[in-house]
């Protein structure tokens, strides 16, 4: 048995050649950017209370994300109408939503920014990961199991496979 605080000579010298302070293998984590996408159901607020609290501890930006999509099945419906301002709309109430939580993250003194995207969700979130350069995804999971989880899919599930940062994801009961 090792002594409390004894480092392997692996991992002394891989702290002495990056001039680091002491981090589990060798590997400081900077958590500088969370992108937080946000489907406004009763189980939004627990994932960005998560989000929150990390954000605290490592001094991050939250990046809130809802990303809204309209079915195929329902846009290839013959004499389906769509009024001329109808993305515009969803686009605005979605803004005015996710504006809720960037008041409440900032008045915690955390930078937060709010994203509106059209798009399939786990692709948008994808792109959105990219492009804002995020550390961290943190999302909320159902834990849907069997024939609900083949019937309902999982953003979440392909998040985390695609995904080019960790993914914290934050199971809700049903």
């Amino acid at each position: 048995m090792r002594a409390p605080g004894h480092r392997s000579p692996r991992v002394r010298s891989c702290l002495k050649r990056r001039g680091e302070g002491w981090h589990p293998w060798g590997v400081p984590i900077e958590v500088r950017r969370i992108l937080v996408p946000v489907d406004f159901s009763d189980h939004a607020p627990p994932v960005i209370e998560w989000a929150t609290h990390l954000a605290k501890a490592h001094g991050s930006r939250i990046l809130l994300l809802h990303a809204y999509h309209l079915p195929v099945e329902f846009q290839q419906l013959e004499g389906a109408y769509l009024p001329q301002d109808f993305w515009a709309n969803v686009k605005s109430e979605a803004e005015q939503s996710l504006g809720v939580y960037r008041d409440q993250i900032a008045d915690q003194g955390i930078e937060v920014e709010v994203l509106v995207r059209e798009g399939y969700p786990a692709t948008v979130i994808e792109e959105e990961v990219e492009r804002q350069d995020a550390d961290l995804v943190v999302i909320g999971t159902r834990g849907h199991s069997g024939l609900k989880h083949l019937l309902l899919g999982s953003i979440a599930e392909r998040v985390v496979q695609k995904a080019p940062c960790p993914v914290l994801t934050v199971k809700i009961p049903d």
